[in-house]
């Protein structure tokens, strides 16, 4: 899911790209059954004018409506598409728990709004259903693939990768003179970062004023050396690259206090000097466009800016991307990777629906191989490649480009789950205030990180230390995170 795209990058593809889509739906086993049981499910239950509603992530309305008509040409079951903004829909399922009206069949959201729900007992697990129909996850990477679990059960199923990725300019990697002074000055090729400190080293050399020229180009508007998410509900989804290891001990403990917790803060909030002044009020709307300008040199971002710049009309850097791995950290003198699932959209039952099975079985067809291959391939839609089979699919790599769906596949590796525990808005919310107030320079990494262990300690106790150590255990154990105890 592209977070906040302008309109302008739907308008860009041809719709000539469906045509080429992969015909695979004919012979999917996953999506024929979803199909075959919806049609046997309304046969049995008699049902008249069968219809599901769905609460929609707005960013999906010009593209889901073309899939709601394809099941309904293939079932007979109609769709109302309720379409909301996507920071307004966890308050909206919320609501629903406690109003309980049924409106709603299906919710759609991003995976880090399924625990409250189930805490809320407004979403149902959907592990019986599974066993029933079988739906095939294969080819998904385990980091994205057991997110869609909590407590041990199914509650969401994914359509969508959007784990962080890297790119940077190929024009620049490749230019003979910067390749030789950037050699000559830190005894390194230049070329994809492979850890977060060689990033900030290929930022800080490539950072120019406004007017210089440097390695024959003139810099009229000068050159940000790096551009990543820095602002107030954005940098929780950011901060685990530059974190060693899990966010809390086996008993919930935080280790945002040990010296490497301290130490992400640092470099965190350091990374803002190779990023424009203003960033932490920055969103995709703003980051997308300044990257297509060609002002910047890297970029830490969510895969779609990559066809952004292949695809927008106003774009200067078409062909002169080059899509990078997530950087790493060294731990234990081994080179991690953790690309954090930053946002990824996922399908939902609600307890309170009137057929929750036939709303499973919509589920299952639209995150089938086949149907999700094509709903990836839509040109007006906002979901990114994450299964292998995307590899192959020429609409697919017509839309993105193959160098970016390779990548991406390949980094969707390294994809770890935000955290997934009940009440992990307000964690996230926490961590967002003090990494905003260290950047600007108003407290210390060391007292933001007192301040952000004493503020989880508070959630967790307020939520059931007991409750959350079990939830927080399975999923660590589940491998959602990459990373152990």
């Amino acid at each position: 899911m592209r977070l906040l795209l302008s309109a302008a990058f739907c308008l860009i593809l041809s719709i000539a790209s469906l045509s080429i889509a992969s015909p695979a739906s004919a012979q999917d086993p996953v999506a024929e059954r979803a199909v075959a049981a919806a049609k046997e499910y309304v046969k049995t239950k008699g049902l008249k004018d069968p219809k599901l509603t769905i609460l929609l992530s707005s960013l999906y309305n010009n593209s889901f409506p073309d899939f709601a008509k394809k099941w309904e040409e293939l079932t007979g079951v109609k769709f109302e598409i309720v379409p909301l903004g996507y920071t307004d829909i966890p308050a909206k399922i919320m609501q629903e728990s406690v109003s309980k009206t049924g409106v709603y069949d299906i919710f759609n959201d991003f995976p880090y709004t399924m625990p409250d729900a189930v805490g809320a007992k407004v979403i149902i697990p959907l592990d019986d259903y599974v066993k029933k129909y079988q739906p095939d996850f294969s080819g998904v990477a385990d980091g994205l693939k057991y997110q869609q679990y909590y407590d041990g059960k199914l509650y969401t199923m994914v359509n969508d990768g959007d784990h962080l990725i890297m790119v940077v300019r190929k024009d620049l990697v490749e230019n003979p003179q910067a390749r030789a002074e950037y050699k000559a000055k830190t005894g390194k090729d230049l070329g994809c970062p492979d850890t977060v400190a060689d990033w900030v080293q290929q930022a800080a050399f490539f950072q120019t004023k406004e007017g210089d020229t440097r390695w024959g180009i003139k810099f009229d508007k000068g050159l940000s050396g790096g551009l990543g998410y820095r602002s107030v509900n954005f940098s929780y989804r950011h901060f685990p690259v530059y974190m060693k290891g899990l966010l809390f001990d086996k008993d919930m403990k935080p280790r945002i206090t040990t010296p490497d917790g301290i130490q992400a803060i640092k470099d965190f909030a350091a990374a803002v000097e190779h990023m424009p002044k203003d960033i932490q009020g920055w969103g995709t709307p703003q980051i997308y466009p300044y990257w297509g300008s060609g002002l910047a040199y890297s970029a830490m971002s969510f895969p779609s800016i990559i066809g952004f710049g292949e695809s927008n009309p106003n774009s200067v850097v078409k062909g002169k991307q080059k899509a990078c791995l997530i950087p790493g950290r060294m731990v234990d003198g081994k080179l991690v990777r953790r690309s954090p699932q930053a946002a990824g959209t996922g399908y939902m039952v609600s307890a309170y629906a009137k057929n929750p099975e036939l709303a499973y079985l919509f589920i299952q067809w639209f995150t089938s191989p086949s149907i999700g291959d094509e709903a990836i391939a839509h040109p007006k839609g906002f979901w990114d490649p994450f299964r292998t089979s995307n590899l192959t699919h020429k609409a697919i790599l017509a839309r993105f480009g193959e160098d970016m769906v390779k990548t991406t596949i390949e980094n969707s590796k390294h994809a770890a789950s935000l955290l997934l525990i009940e009440g992990n808005y307000e964690y996230f919310k926490i961590l967002d205030n003090n990494l905003a107030d260290v950047m600007n320079k108003n407290i210390t990494a060391e007292e933001a990180a007192k301040r952000i262990e004493t503020s989880w300690n508070k959630i967790t106790n307020e939520i059931g230390k007991d409750h959350q150590v079990q939830v927080w255990r399975k999923g660590v154990e589940s491998g959602i995170y990459l990373d152990k105890f």
